[in-house]
């Protein structure tokens, strides 16, 4: 994923204009502002990217935030982690690039692509009951963004995916997301604390 920051920043293939930002939790990235579309490429960090208080989706290193579109309302992105480092590019600018280069339309279209069936998935998952949808999602985010365990059969998720984050990514209110979690935990497909959540996968 990092291929196409990599292609972006690369000034030997046609330079565009850059922006190196250094962000801390709670941090905003407008994705729109005076008639300008805005691209962020994640260095560090996990950026949700929401639509008012409800989150789209996640995204992390090498992947970005900026290429999704609403026309009903604004879209923007706000850090989680404690840190982030982003590079902030023009949407036209990064369009104008992967014309000129069949290499870097490649790279954008697996971008794309990954950003499609993450949507798609959600989506597939939003159908479902409250248990079952919060334990796949639970665990897609632990394979995208789960830290290894003791257990080899388990991921943790780090801690900037609060009960309140996931909440609002699952659309599961939060008074009833902790019966869905303690539920879960019950039977024995997580392991959840105050602030710990391992998923087993």
């Amino acid at each position: 994923m990092l291929e196409f920051l990599t292609f972006l920043l690369d000034n030997a293939i046609m330079p565009i204009k850059s922006e190196q930002l250094l962000l801390t939790k709670g941090d905003k990235l407008p994705l729109e502002d005076a008639g300008y579309r805005y691209v962020y490429g994640i260095s560090e960090g996990i950026i949700a990217v929401q639509k008012e208080e409800m989150i789209l989706d996640f995204s992390s290193i090498g992947q970005f935030v900026g290429f999704y579109a609403d026309g009903n309302s604004r879209l923007e992105g706000e850090v989680l982690t404690k840190s982030a480092i982003v590079w902030k590019f023009e949407l036209r600018d990064i369009l104008t690039k992967i014309g000129v280069n069949n290499d870097g339309f490649l790279l954008y279209s697996k971008q794309a692509s990954h950003m499609h069936d993450s949507l798609m998935k959600k989506i597939s998952i939003l159908k479902l009951n409250n248990t079952n949808k919060l334990i796949l999602s639970l665990r897609s985010l632990a394979s995208r963004f789960g830290e290894s365990a003791t257990d080899l059969e388990s991921c943790r998720l780090p801690e900037c995916f609060t009960k309140k984050v996931l909440s609002n990514y699952t659309g599961i209110k939060l008074s009833s997301l902790t019966k869905v979690l303690n539920n879960l935990h019950d039977d024995g497909k997580i392991v959840h604390s105050r602030r710990v959540i391992l998923v087993h996968i």
